[in-house]
């Protein structure tokens, strides 16, 4: 029977823990709490027996807590920010957990992925028959797309179209080609694709086409990444994504970026919603001053507000935030902030190079793609998310083959 000692050291219980907690992304908010507290009590334990190593590019992350916390000192609103720094606990204690942790091997490491890339595929097999059991009884073919596709349990198509991204590639570059791996990536390619997301969809091919070049493309990867070309792009003519690139196509940079005043039922699209973002986060630091130090750690909604009304928005936008997680770490924590979120995507990448391990490579595009678009590690699914394949690659390059 094993000891406490053991179970605490053995590879096996990481792997359970890390899988549980990547499972537990697309559930209640409950369930990943939960799930994050058990891995980092089991981490720290595990100190007593074990030599700890430290990676500095696990520091990066809790620097980036530390100056949340430090925020509580010129915010403009101490009690939004307070819930902040509540809400951005995960950058202390999932960093803490991989420090902690004994050595693991890459395989255990990535096994975990594979356990959530299964879990994924399984949600996508649910999501999609629920939508088709909606579409025939209502004729509604919104039901399998976008946001609408993944309503029954309220969550975000954008959010969930990078979970799908990151299994998918984990599949199609990690995994031997079984039936089942080839199963799974089939049904993840057709979720990844109904979700409809833009720009994940196109950072995934760009991924694709990458991964394929470094591993000397074949015409048999050629005829793979033509089809997975064809099917996306007939999706995109013959669905409401259509009418969704269209929009985006009929965006008015120069008005958005110069207009004193906006109508109220202005026909805003996500691209000049974005730039509009952008231009008042430019206009707020630069009149208040706050380039250093930012407004506080969740306190940048009322000054957005403040501009809305000054350009005429309708009003349902005062909810929106700056969707672009470069300028609203920026907003809220300052310039210290936002070169540390730059730091931690510049060590994947310099991950990649160092160690020409591909997922380094994919996991850095993706982010570094979602974070022009939206502030993924804001909110709790993305920074669990993201701080879990941060922790899983520079824990893999930690181990060794030698006993604890």
């Amino acid at each position: 029977m094993k000891t406490i000692k053991q179970y605490l050291l053995i590879e096996k219980t990481y792997e359970v823990l890390l899988a549980l907690v990547l499972i537990t992304i697309p559930l209640p908010y409950a369930f990943s709490s939960i799930s994050i507290a058990l891995l980092t009590a089991v981490s720290v334990f595990s100190v007593f027996f074990h030599k700890v190593k430290f990676r500095k590019e696990l520091a990066l992350p809790i620097l980036l807590y530390i100056l949340v916390l430090a925020s509580l000192l010129w915010t403009i609103n101490t009690g939004k920010s307070l819930r902040g720094i509540e809400r951005q606990l995960p950058f202390l204690l999932l960093p803490l957990a991989f420090i902690c942790m004994p050595s693991i091997s890459k395989e255990k490491l990535f096994n975990a992925l594979y356990w959530f890339s299964a879990f994924m595929a399984l949600l996508a097999v649910f999501f999609i028959c629920n939508g088709l059991v909606i579409y025939i009884s209502e004729g509604t073919l919104s039901s399998l797309f976008y946001h609408n596709l993944v309503g029954p349990w309220q969550l975000n198509a954008i959010y969930v179209s990078l979970l799908v991204a990151v299994c998918l590639l984990f599949i199609i570059f990690y995994k031997k080609k079984t039936f089942l791996n080839i199963a799974l990536g089939i049904i993840l390619f057709i979720f990844l694709v109904l979700l409809s997301s833009k720009n994940v969809i196109f950072s995934t091919i760009i991924c694709i086409m990458l991964g394929f070049l470094v591993q000397r493309i074949s015409l048999k990867k050629i005829a793979v990444l033509g089809t997975l070309v064809l099917i996306i792009s007939a999706v995109v003519l013959l669905t409401p994504l259509k009418n969704r690139v269209q929009q985006e196509f009929s965006s008015n940079i120069e008005e958005v970026l110069t207009a004193e005043k906006f109508n109220r039922v202005y026909p805003w699209t996500g691209t000049t919603l974005r730039v509009y973002q952008g231009r008042i986060f430019y206009e707020l630091i630069d009149k208040d001053e706050v380039f250093l130090t930012g407004y506080g750690i969740n306190a940048a909604k009322e000054k957005r507000i403040e501009k809305n009304k000054e350009y005429n928005l309708y009003w349902g936008y005062d909810d929106y935030n700056f969707h672009n997680q470069f300028i609203q770490t920026f907003a809220e924590i300052g310039v210290i902030g936002f070169l540390l979120i730059v730091f931690m995507l510049g060590a994947l990448f310099k991950g990649y190079v160092s160690k020409k391990e591909l997922l380094f490579l994919f996991v850095a595009i993706l982010m570094t793609m979602i974070f022009l678009t939206e502030t993924y590690i804001w909110r709790q699914r993305g920074m669990i998310h993201f701080l879990i394949l941060y922790g899983i690659l520079f824990k893999s390059l930690s181990f060794k083959n030698s006993a604890l």
